[in-house]
């Protein structure tokens, strides 16, 4: 702004030299005039298309930056989406392959009708082979040969191996779902979380059936299972499946 006033005032004082030299010559003031507002009108024009090409020049800079933000703000939106997609694609499997394995295993064990081997009729020999191809430590080994009744005291061992075993697949299945459940949608984790806690109601309640040989038997948890574990389970295999293939055809 002080350079184009400095101009014009420049400007000014060669145009009244010419204006007084204008005069001299018998130019008339009408004239003169005229003069002076056309040249005063040229310069508010060129004033004013500086002042607009610098504004236009500021917005379109402004532009560029709001654009180049925007940009960075959406590739950081979809970088975040497909991370989180890949980690959810990833670990999905898992978390739904430990739910079967523990789903499964509770199921084996729960089975009403069980099948075992008929140690009461092998002899010491049979039984010892039998014995050592089992995880028991040598005294429940031990136990079991000095036992009176050998076949329930050997199955009242090898039940609480199952029972440890289907609890080692539930807490398997609850640990990964814990850690990586931030990576499922939350109804999908909602509801792996709840078919857990009712095998694992079940299962406790099978225990306690066995290990106390409560009777009439308690029902209450395996029948809740068998009338909401079931329906759920066939409801997050097809919400998993739905995540999977979803994530293979979906364009981002």
């Amino acid at each position: 702004m002080t350079e184009l006033f400095a101009e014009i005032l420049r400007l000014w004082e060669v145009l009244k030299t010419i204006l007084a030299i204008l005069s001299l010559i018998g130019v008339s003031i009408v004239a003169l005039i005229g003069a002076a507002y056309a040249f005063f009108r040229y310069l508010g024009a060129k004033w004013i298309d500086q002042k607009f090409a610098k504004q236009l020049e500021a917005y379109k800079s402004e532009q560029t930056r709001e654009l180049e933000r925007l940009r960075h703000r959406i590739n950081g939106v979809f970088d975040r989406t497909k991370r989180l997609h890949d980690r959810e694609f990833e670990l999905l499997p898992d978390i739904w392959a430990k739910l079967v394995d523990a789903r499964d295993w509770a199921g084996g064990y729960m089975a009403v009708f069980q099948q075992y081997a008929d140690i009461g009729r092998m002899n010491e020999a049979d039984l010892d082979e039998f014995l050592s191809g089992t995880r028991f430590s040598e005294g429940q080994k031990r136990g079991i040969r000095d036992a009176t009744d050998k076949q329930n005291t050997y199955i009242g061992i090898l039940e609480r191996y199952r029972y440890a075993d289907a609890m080692d697949k539930l807490r398997e299945a609850n640990a990964s779902l814990s850690k990586h459940g931030i990576f499922v949608l939350p109804a999908i984790r909602q509801d792996m979380k709840t078919l857990i806690d009712l095998i694992h109601s079940a299962v406790l309640e099978h225990q306690i059936n066995q290990e106390h040989d409560v009777r009439p038997r308690m029902r209450e948890s395996a029948d809740k299972l068998k009338a909401e574990g079931e329906p759920l389970f066939k409801k997050i295999e097809e919400a998993v499946i739905e995540r999977l293939w979803d994530s293979t055809t979906t364009t981002v």
